[in-house]
């Protein structure tokens, strides 16, 4: 095993825990946007921190990896775009 198979792990690895914090935004967003379509309150405290938190992730992610993330990414926005909408006042 030479240094480039253990890099490649370590990527891998590094790609796969980020893409698993994006996933675990989009089901929080979800929750979220059916909560705010039932007219229910909810608590959006401490999502800025976890975005930031992802954004800062994506800085390192892995070359290999970007395309995946991006398009996660664009899948994020647009959830956060409709849960904004869904919160406008009428």
């Amino acid at each position: 095993m030479d240094g480039t198979d253990i890099t490649d792990v370590t990527e891998a690895r590094q790609a796969a825990v980020l893409l698993a914090a994006i996933e675990a935004m989009e089901a929080t967003l979800a929750v979220a946007a059916a909560l705010v379509a039932q007219r229910r309150r909810i608590d959006l405290e401490g999502l800025e921190d976890e975005v930031g938190r992802i954004c800062t992730a994506c800085l390192a992610t892995p070359r290999s990896a970007v395309p995946a993330v991006r398009l996660r990414l664009e899948g994020l926005l647009h959830l956060l775009d409709r849960l904004r909408d869904a919160l406008a006042p009428p």
